[in-house]
């Protein structure tokens, strides 16, 4: 890539680290952080991840360093400020790993710019950014849960350091194994159909053995198993399902086409500028060690099983999800989706580069400018979008944690407060709570400061 282009996306980059540092200063605790920083005030760190384990949810690896987050930082909001870029510097830390194991020939700065094209992808084709990004509570499910596979596939493709670096993707698959029963229920059947593959390409156990990867995959694959075990032996899980309406796998095929058709046709037309954005600059990374000119029917090849593997993988997660949950699922656990598009998006783009599918002089340049202009377009647009929305949100918001805490001072007896709405809180997720003093938002802004008097919503 020429000079001046890999700047011009330097620059971008630049752009969007500027973006993700504006929302993470202005990012703030809400509801489900208030419950777990109330409730561990209460009952203590490691009981209130045995209670959840008891009675609520098995997800064991996901809820102990979120309440050691909690328990170390309380309700004091500057330190969870760092959070967010930490959680984005893990992310990207294992993509530019990940990336340069599997392409040894990519310069170090295009594995950094194909690293933010890839988390980028992520970052903006979510369902909901700010409850996938800026709320902490959802991190340990479900975003940390991405970053860990991202690091196991790293570890164990790894060719150097092979004993540590099993070690290490075992900790990682331990990690995703007892984080979030969706997402571990669809990389463990990926994981099991691989080693179901290379099993059979393998001529005798003993050969199947006898390779290093294999044995690497294995030992990772116990480790996921037994976590996996672990998290589904929950009583909580069992006391938690008893909430849900009855499963029904007619309904479940019925939601799953639903989510399909919303897929098709209302979020990835959404999203294009996005995808356009972000893809190309991949594409040119993919042409600039390309060794591949013209192969186009191998591409055609790659991109048939890809397509029908990412078809398959999708259909399987929505059937899952509205089998469980009776319901599409919210946002945050559809961030699975995300990082299947993203994943599905970076590779096929960088294969389209690779092997010179694009062989026009004249439409390179064409959609390298037009990319590149939508790329400036959207990030200075909600550069300066959500710099003024999320400070206003981040004022009013601290304006009104200080009211209470004052009140909360003064006041000797339970009485009821009107608090004035919350101005909207744009890529960043919401603290407002509602007029119904019964309702969850409520409950738990009024647990975590341990408030003497309830809080609703001033009406209208």
């Amino acid at each position: 890539m020429s000079k001046r282009y890999t700047s011009l996306l330097f620059i971008l980059f630049a752009l969007f680290i500027t973006l993700f540092l504006i929302l993470s200063l202005n990012s703030r605790l809400a509801t489900d952080d208030y419950y777990f920083i109330g409730d561990i005030k209460t009952h203590g760190m490691f009981e209130q991840v045995w209670f959840q384990y008891m009675h609520w949810t098995g997800r064991f690896a996901a809820t102990l360093p979120i309440n050691i987050i909690y328990n170390t930082f309380g309700l004091n909001q500057s330190y969870y400020t760092l959070l967010p870029p930490l959680s984005y510097v893990l992310l990207f830390a294992g993509a530019c790993q990940l990336i340069k194991k599997l392409f040894a020939e990519i310069t170090f700065s295009n594995t950094i710019l194909f690293s933010f094209s890839f988390t980028s992808l992520l970052f903006f084709l979510s369902f909901d950014i700010g409850e996938t990004w800026f709320w902490y509570c959802g991190y340990s499910s479900y975003l940390w849960s991405i970053t860990a596979f991202i690091w196991a596939c790293a570890f164990l493709i790894s060719k150097t350091n092979s004993k540590w670096n099993t070690i290490l993707a075992a900790l990682c698959f331990v990690y995703i194994g007892g984080a979030s029963e969706i997402f571990s229920a669809i990389i463990g059947l990926a994981y099991s159909l691989l080693l179901f593959y290379r099993f059979r390409e393998s001529k005798s156990f003993s050969s199947f053995w006898n390779n290093l990867m294999n044995r690497k995959l294995v030992y990772a694959y116990l480790f996921f198993a037994i976590s996996f075990i672990i998290f589904l032996l929950a009583p909580g899980n069992y006391l938690r399902d008893e909430l849900y309406p009855e499963h029904q796998i007619f309904q479940a095929f019925t939601l799953t086409t639903k989510s399909f058709v919303k897929l098709l046709f209302l979020y990835l037309p959404s999203k294009i500028i996005y995808i356009l954005a972000f893809s190309v600059p991949i594409i040119f990374i993919g042409n600039s060690v390309s060794k591949h000119a013209g192969n186009i029917h191998l591409f055609k090849w790659i991109a048939k099983r890809m397509s029908i593997a990412l078809l398959t993988l999708l259909f399987i997660f929505y059937l899952l999800v509205a089998f469980v949950m009776v319901e599409t699922g919210p946002a945050r656990i559809l961030f699975f989706v995300t990082f299947l598009l993203s994943t599905y998006v970076s590779i096929l783009s960088f294969l389209v580069g690779y092997f010179q599918v694009i062989s026009s002089l004249f439409y390179k340049k064409t959609l390298k400018r037009t990319a590149i202009i939508a790329a400036y377009s959207v990030l200075l647009f909600q550069l300066i979008q959500q710099t003024s929305i999320s400070n206003t949100y981040a004022s009013k918001n601290d304006e009104r944690i200080a009211f209470i805490s004052e009140l909360n001072n003064r006041l000797q007896k339970d009485t009821l407060i009107y608090l004035t709405p919350l101005p909207p809180s744009g890529m960043l997720y919401s603290a407002e709570i509602t007029a119904d003093t019964t309702h969850f938002t409520n409950k738990e802004l009024r647990m975590g400061y341990h408030l003497k008097f309830h809080v609703a919503l001033e009406k209208p």
